[in-house]
């Protein structure tokens, strides 16, 4: 239950969910494509140092995995979504949907 709320308070930080939405709708995902993402409630492009702090951090908490890959015969870093990404996204739908439940009453 503690990784739950850990998780949760991850997510809920600036640009953390926007990445693992990107990252769960494809096989990999460069930092290049990663600059391009816009918040959710602002629509504002994130900077480049959000979306690397929060990459450090989903990768230190194992939501997101470093993976080495090769594009146009040079050595680029990609990211993955795990599944313990893949949960939080599942944690983050059910707490937007109570909000949502909780602000219509």
């Amino acid at each position: 239950m503690k990784e739950k709320y850990k998780m949760m308070a991850l997510i809920i930080g600036e640009g953390a969910l926007e990445i693992l939405q990107f990252l769960a709708k494809r096989e990999v995902g460069y930092f290049k494509e990663l600059r391009d993402l816009k918040n959710i409630r602002t629509e504002k492009f994130f900077s480049p140092s959000t979306i690397s702090f929060r990459l450090k951090e989903l990768i230190q908490c194992g939501a997101v995995s470093r993976q080495i890959a090769v594009s146009s015969g040079r050595n680029v870093v990609a990211y993955k979504i795990t599944e313990t990404g893949k949960q939080s996204l599942e944690l983050a739908d059910k707490f937007e949907n109570e909000l949502r439940a909780i602000l219509k009453e």
